[in-house]
């Protein structure tokens, strides 16, 4: 799994560095914007749930082109790659995504997967947008100096961080023209079904977080630097999660769209996985040795131990949600029934030590 402790940061470290090339300079932090106002005033609504429909059309055509193996959590929907090849073939679709597929893979296989890809979504309201900053790159063949105008480094900077070499650019050139391709063909109805199906869903997480747990959760997120955020519900999305770094200064926490309103709260487990994100990190790095880091081991046992930092989070601040947490998890691996939380998600004494030394410092304040 890539590093939670940068997973926020990528953006911001990517417009710093371009700070050297023809004078342009880090982007001055934008004002968070207000919600719609539903009467004489508007009130900030600082952690609203919503869905961002570019977000799951990116990961959408990220989950058909890509192994979901990197990590012992998947990042997509248990099945959804299965099950949407069948459902194409249903209604004998075909799009240059399914036609490239191949050749897609083959180029992620030979750069790592480009992890931080899976992030670009977060710095643009729109898929026209970010579309339109991609091709914008793409003509500049990674020549950034070329840029004049602030807003257009904001916009182009994070695809050259993503991709700096010429075969990365090509690879995206491809990987664009597909996921527009499968945009008009397929994407565009099936994700307008799967909102209608889920309407219920959506009030369901919303009236959970808005009236009980968002007040749980507030001084947590407030002590950890993330008072502002979206909550995003998302379709293609599995245990993993994602954290980013928004437009707006905004924390965007993007989490699994449960099928059923039943299930909503599933959308909760993940957000407490994923806003202790950035604790796991050094807490790994300090308990493990110089050579199981390189060997790879360190980067596993981030990802067991973030399942952990999110239990010991709602342990704290929710108990009542736990024992759904910890079924919820080991059902995202596949686990055994008889299989305990702590079988399948090994980790010392001492990490769960610290991890909820750290929770305890937050909650506390300091």
């Amino acid at each position: 799994m890539h590093g939670r402790v940068t997973r926020r940061l990528w953006v911001g470290a990517a417009l710093g560095a371009l700070g050297a090339l023809g004078g342009i300079g880090t982007p001055t932090p934008a004002v968070a914007q207000a919600a719609p106002s539903t009467g004489a005033s508007t009130a900030v609504v600082r952690w609203p749930v919503k869905r961002m429909p570019h977000l799951d059309l990116w990961l959408h055509a990220l989950a058909l082109v890509s192994d979901d193996t990197a990590s012992a959590v998947p990042l997509f929907r248990r099945g959804y790659r299965d099950s949407l090849t069948v459902e194409k073939n249903r209604r004998n679709v075909a799009s240059a995504l399914d036609g490239n597929r191949v050749m897609l893979q083959r180029g992620l296989q030979k750069a790592g997967g480009y992890l931080d890809a899976q992030f670009l979504p977060f710095a643009f309201a729109d898929w026209e947008e970010m579309r339109a900053s991609a091709e914008r790159f793409l003509l500049l063949n990674g020549d950034l100096r070329r840029l004049g105008a602030r807003d257009e480094v904001q916009k182009v900077a994070p695809f050259a961080s993503v991709f700096p070499a010429p075969a990365d650019r090509e690879w995206l050139r491809l990987f664009l023209t597909s996921v527009q391709d499968e945009q008009v063909r397929f994407f565009d109805a099936e994700y307008r079904e799967q909102v209608r199906a889920r309407r219920d869903v959506e009030t369901a997480v919303d009236s959970l977080w808005q009236q009980v747990y968002r007040a749980k959760f507030e001084r947590y997120l407030n002590n950890s630097s993330q008072r502002m955020g979206d909550f995003v519900l998302s379709v293609p999305l599995g245990g993993e999660g994602r954290t980013g770094a928004g437009r707006l200064q905004r924390t965007v926490v993007a989490v699994p769209f449960p099928a059923h309103a039943a299930d909503a709260r599933e959308a909760l487990y993940v957000f407490a996985h994923e806003v202790t994100g950035s604790l796991v990190g050094p807490i790994v790095a300090d308990n493990v040795t110089p050579a199981q880091q390189r060997s790879g081991v360190g980067a596993r046992l981030v990802t067991t131990a973030q399942v952990w930092a999110g239990a010991l989070l709602l342990e704290r601040i929710a108990p009542e949600l736990l024992d759904g947490y910890r079924r919820y998890y080991r059902t995202q691996v596949g686990a055994a029934a008889t299989a305990t939380f702590d079988d399948t998600f090994p980790v010392s004494a001492d990490i769960r030590t610290a991890i909820l030394r750290q929770i305890d410092l937050i909650l506390g304040g300091i």
